[in-house]
């Protein structure tokens, strides 16, 4: 485990936090990450709107490791990302919801699985979806990820993402443009994807909220607008990488065949309900 004692001597990993109006989740998920067995950390929260709440939870907790940005609310979560990024002084960078949970080995664990493993840039693990009642896994989100297996099928919660600094340096942070949509995280981790290789840690070190007030739900339960947009998104995603000059388009081809049924059967099972 690593110690107060040798801190000085590991590297210091900064986490991302952005929120938006949402002191009570913000208060628990900021918890977590501050119980970490790993304690070299610079937690940087950035409020996606100036919100008096937010900040007041920051005071409340007294911790020397946490730094509080405003920003102007931009409506979506790339922009106060790229904030915390452009501050972040960290070796390591990770990111965390603000209404999501950290186990505390997380990134004890993910620090030792990318300073073991030289040739990943990125290391992700399982998560435990939870509401006001109870918690479970989803199977069919769980698994390795490569850029092919990503086409079809995420993989990787974005509070679970921990990655090397200078790739975020090198390949580019949040696409904030409005073709990617709430897609945002999934354009992300696509261009990493295409530049490095992905370590999986078969662990349930996150708890993702999937209770009321969440801003997406499980796939089978969107709207029909909310399929829509997620088709959308997924579309702008793919483009926004094709138009790098780095993937053909045929790579998206059946892919984009594969999400086109996937919205068909949401489309179906939104009829039926």
């Amino acid at each position: 485990m690593y110690g107060m004692s040798s801190m000085a001597k590991q590297p210091l990993v900064s986490v991302i936090v952005p929120t938006h109006n949402r002191p009570v989740f913000l208060r628990k998920t900021l918890e977590s990450i501050l119980k970490q067995t790993y304690k070299n950390l610079e937690v940087i929260v950035v409020s996606n709107g100036v919100n008096d709440a937010n900040r007041n939870v920051i005071k409340a907790l007294k911790d020397p490791r946490l730094i509080y940005l405003d920003q102007e609310n931009t409506g979506g979560p790339s922009s106060p990302r790229n904030h915390g990024i452009r501050e972040a002084k960290g070796e390591y960078v990770a990111f965390c919801d603000d209404d999501d949970l950290w186990m505390p080995e997380k990134i004890e664990k993910q620090l030792q699985s990318l300073e073991a493993h030289p040739d990943y840039g990125v290391c992700f693990c399982k998560m435990l979806r939870f509401d006001e009642e109870k918690e479970w896994p989803v199977v069919h989100e769980e698994g390795p990820a490569t850029f092919d297996t990503l086409l079809y099928v995420n993989t990787v919660p974005i509070s679970s993402v921990f990655i090397r600094k200078r790739l975020l340096d090198q390949n580019g942070s949040f696409s904030e443009s409005k073709a990617v949509g709430t897609s945002e995280d999934y354009e992300f981790l696509l261009r990493q994807a295409l530049r490095t290789k992905f370590y999986y840690l078969d662990e349930y070190l996150i708890r993702y909220w999937s209770g009321a007030n969440r801003t997406t739900q499980n796939d089978m339960k969107r709207s029909f607008l909310d399929i829509l947009r997620y088709f959308q998104g997924i579309r702008g995603c793919f483009f926004e990488l094709y138009k790098t000059g780095c993937v053909s388009g045929i790579v998206f081809v059946r892919p984009v065949l594969f999400h086109v049924w996937q919205c068909l059967k949401m489309f179906g099972y939104q009829a039926l309900h």
